[in-house]
């Protein structure tokens, strides 16, 4: 029994080692794109016009329209599947046209799954950042739409995991920094502030 979960523990330090070994320069890649990218913004997206919005509810509705830019990749991802399908028929009867049918359909359901997270993290974010941090809305969506089309263009490839590493990090930074703006000065005094006009 003991010899049994030993030889387990043991496969699983082979397959980790393995992953890490296969995608690891990806995610490293992915993650120094995204860091500089970060970077890069908070140095020059200043002397672009970010307005100065002090209603959470403008902050909001300003960052909703970044989210058009994210929107693309549904889009994407939508057409991909009416080609398909318009390719080898609406259900399509043969081996490979269904193939391609549900790789196509996995990646509309994985893009949606990510939109979705992504734009309920940027939206709480813009909720409590302050005006003068609104520069971090267009470089994390400009950071998630590189990491969707990255990933999509490399679904069979180790290759994706850069793009999944980009999207990762835009999603959890997005999350990360709502999370500590909204305990660092105290629940409520961030929620109390949250007015519509």
């Amino acid at each position: 029994m003991a010899q049994s979960s030993t030889s387990r523990s043991g496969d699983t330090v082979r397959t980790i080692e393995s992953e890490l070994q296969r995608n690891g320069p990806y995610i490293l890649a992915g993650l120094g794109v995204s860091g500089g990218l970060l970077l890069l913004a908070n140095r020059n997206i200043p002397a672009m016009s970010i307005p100065i919005l002090s209603s959470a509810a403008d902050r909001v509705a300003y960052a909703l329209r970044w989210t058009g830019l994210e929107g693309i990749s549904m889009v994407t991802a939508v057409w991909c599947v009416i080609g398909v399908r318009a390719k080898y028929g609406v259900e399509p009867t043969g081996p490979e046209g269904n193939h391609h049918l549900q790789m196509t359909q996995r990646i509309l359901t994985n893009t949606t799954e990510s939109f979705l997270t992504f734009t309920a993290a940027k939206l709480a974010l813009a909720s409590v950042l302050e005006s003068n941090n609104l520069r971090l809305i267009p470089a994390l969506s400009t950071i998630f739409i590189i990491g969707r089309y990255t990933f999509d263009a490399a679904i069979n490839h180790p290759a994706r995991t850069f793009g999944y590493t980009l999207n990762a990090v835009a999603t959890f930074t997005a999350y990360g920094l709502f999370l500590y703006k909204l305990f660092s000065s105290g629940l409520h005094s961030n929620l109390l502030p949250f007015s519509l006009r």
